[in-house]
């Protein structure tokens, strides 16, 4: 038995070292060409096999890239940082090669759970989904859903109790009760620790946040009735200066005035008037950055603010207070920002900010004319020599009108339109949004998301288009459980061969070749039809009619453009692909119509800034 044991521990290294390698070359290609799709560089290294394999895939990419994507573009990459480095970690666990014993255990799981759909079934949308579980399991259930086993189970169901989650009915759940009579979920076991873990991951999970969350809330409540019980009991409750109502300690905060006490609920009231009413000037201390004190006096208001910390404890414990609290700290920040007047650099997708402006110390930036364009400098030295008139008829109706001394000093104009051109052009347009929430790339120039190959001012209806075309193609695509080819029907019946051989439906998926049965055409409906339509007689497959081919299409370009829609922030713009780009570039030239913009536009049309030389400083020439 010793033997035999080492050579099954020997095929088991084998095979993890050659789905490592694997793994590493399909992190490579996707490094090299981030706008193909994984399927692509997957089918291809299957294909070409040896070592040299990784050199072949990239050359023929390179020769005849349209062939082997065939519609399979990737839009709107997200990355970070760190991706500039090839790791196999930053690709997703659904792209990349599985391991043979996580394929069986995710066939096994699924053939059990889907008894009504044959086996070439499960086996083609498997290949489809790169054998992914939480991906195949969907697609699965919207082909078991128009058999007739599952509409006579939908009919009988309507009588049973239906479950509030249906997280709570998957095959893979099971309930056991505990000592103390409640019910816990669990997972059964698969046999592979990867899918344990991904069940874990997608049904277990969720669950456990639920059913905590609900907990805690339940918690709560009864913690604070007992302490309001037991404070009543006491004779230790605390008038609220505001709407008067008895509270407890632990639910009061004090002004910093007057020592008025005003309750949890108050203040919390007051930070959503302010947020999402009328009341942001009338319940904000602007110059403190507090909720001001909100207690009724004889005289008048009272001058006092609540500190940030009671402000915090208030509206944490209201629902969803986190996000009203960051809510509040963001508005501060814009609101402090605007009064500064400091230029900035935002992020198009979050609040966040940074200052734009770049200090270099004097003599380390030299600034020449623009000789590459002549004539655009000449054109624009023009100009400004032509409305030299009017602006001094400009400055002399606002010396007569307004005061002299708020007139713009010329030099502070140029001298910021220089250390803008300074910053616009020794700054790359690559912006990384540093907020824990965002994390985004995004271009300054356009203000859309960074994506490798970036073009700028990119046409956001040619993105969406060519993000609902991939879909589509995504919806119409089989894949051969054999030798994991894909393709698309363009014509023809559907039964159709691969080239290693596999027949399957087209429809349904199941094979029919002889080691699936040998159905081939009796698996397609024989009957003939007097009108056109299903036919009434049986259920099997049409030959040449897919019905739901226009139906797929449809739902896969809406839920493309529904996700699309959903990361650029153009929920409430649903159907209007000619205004799609209107809120990338929203707010993009309001700051050219001042004086200042217009110097830093004719600036950097004309001039062009870089760096010194280290030692070439004025203080000290070269030798």
């Amino acid at each position: 038995m010793q033997p035999l044991m080492a050579n099954f521990d020997d095929h088991d290294d084998a095979q993890e070292r050659h789905l490592g390698e694997l793994n590493n070359e399909l992190a490579v290609l996707v490094k090299i060409f981030p706008d193909v799709l994984p399927d692509v560089f997957r089918e291809m290294l299957l294909k070409f096999d040896g070592e040299s394999r990784l050199d072949i895939v990239a050359n023929q990419l390179l020769k005849n890239e349209d062939r082997w994507v065939n519609g399979r573009w990737r839009t709107a990459v997200k990355r970070t940082e760190a991706s500039d480095a090839i790791d196999v970690s930053q690709i997703p666990e659904a792209d990349l090669f599985r391991r043979n014993s996580y394929k069986w255990a995710v066939k096994a799981a699924l053939l059990q759970e889907f008894k009504m759909l044959s086996k070439s079934t499960v086996k083609a949308v498997l290949a489809e989904q790169n054998h992914s579980y939480t991906l195949a399991r969907p697609v699965l259930k919207k082909i078991a859903s128009k058999h007739w086993r599952s509409s006579v189970n939908n009919f009988f169901s309507r009588w049973a109790r239906r479950s509030e989650d249906a997280t709570e009915k998957h095959l893979m759940m099971r309930w056991t009760k505990s000592a103390d009579g409640f019910s816990l979920p669990s997972l059964k076991a698969t046999g592979d620790p990867e899918l344990d873990h991904e069940l874990h991951k997608t049904v277990l999970a969720p669950l456990y946040a639920l059913y905590k969350s609900q907990q805690e809330a339940k918690d709560w409540d009864m913690a604070v009735q007992t302490n309001q019980e037991e404070a009543e009991n006491a004779d230790a409750l605390f008038e609220c200066g505001c709407c008067f109502s008895s509270t407890t300690f632990e639910r009061i905060a004090e002004c910093t005035a007057s020592t008025h006490i005003i309750c949890y609920s108050c203040l919390s009231g007051s930070m959503n008037e302010a947020l999402y009413g009328q009341g942001w000037d009338r319940n904000i201390h602007h110059d403190r950055g507090l909720l001001r004190c909100m207690a009724l006096t004889a005289n008048d208001n009272c001058n006092g603010c609540i500190t940030q910390n009671a402000t915090q404890r208030a509206v944490y414990q209201s629902k969803q207070g986190a996000q009203i609290f960051a809510q509040f700290e963001s508005r501060l920040a814009e609101e402090a920002l605007t009064k500064a007047q400091v230029p900035l650099v935002r992020c198009s997708l979050c609040s966040y900010a940074e200052a734009k402006d770049l200090y270099l110390p004097t003599g380390t930036l030299q600034f020449y004319i623009n000789k590459k364009h002549p004539f655009r400098v000449f054109f624009h030295t023009l100009l400004i020599l032509s409305l030299l008139p009017l602006l001094f008829l400009y400055m002399l109706f606002s010396c007569l009108v307004s005061d002299p001394r708020k007139l713009p000093y010329f030099p502070s104009l140029f001298q910021t339109a220089f250390t803008r051109l300074a910053n616009l052009q020794q700054f790359p347009p690559r912006f990384q949004c540093r907020s824990p929430t965002c994390s985004a790339l995004t271009c300054t120039n356009c203000s859309k998301r960074w994506r490798d190959p970036h073009t700028c001012f990119e046409s956001e209806v040619v993105e969406l288009r060519t993000t609902i075309e991939a879909a589509r193609t995504a919806a119409l695509k089989r894949t051969c459980p054999r030798c994991g080819l894909n393709f698309i029907k363009e014509s023809g019946c559907n039964k159709l061969t691969c080239v290693c051989g596999y027949i399957m439906c087209y429809i349904c998926r199941q094979g029919l070749g002889p080691m699936d049965g040998g159905e081939e055409y009796s698996h397609f409906c024989q009957h003939f039809r007097y009108e056109a339509g299903g036919c009434r007689e049986c259920e099997k497959c049409d030959l040449y009619r897919n019905e739901d081919e226009d139906a797929l299409v449809k739902a896969a370009g809406l839920e493309a453009e529904r996700e699309w829609r959903e990361k650029q922030g153009l929920t409430g713009e649903k159907g209007k692909l000619e205004k799609v780009g209107a809120a990338g570039r929203k707010g993009k030239g309001e700051e050219k119509w001042t004086l200042q913009g217009w110097m830093d536009w004719w600036v950097q049309n004309v001039f062009v800034c870089s760096l010194r030389p280290q030692g070439l400083v004025p203080d000290q020439p070269a030798e």
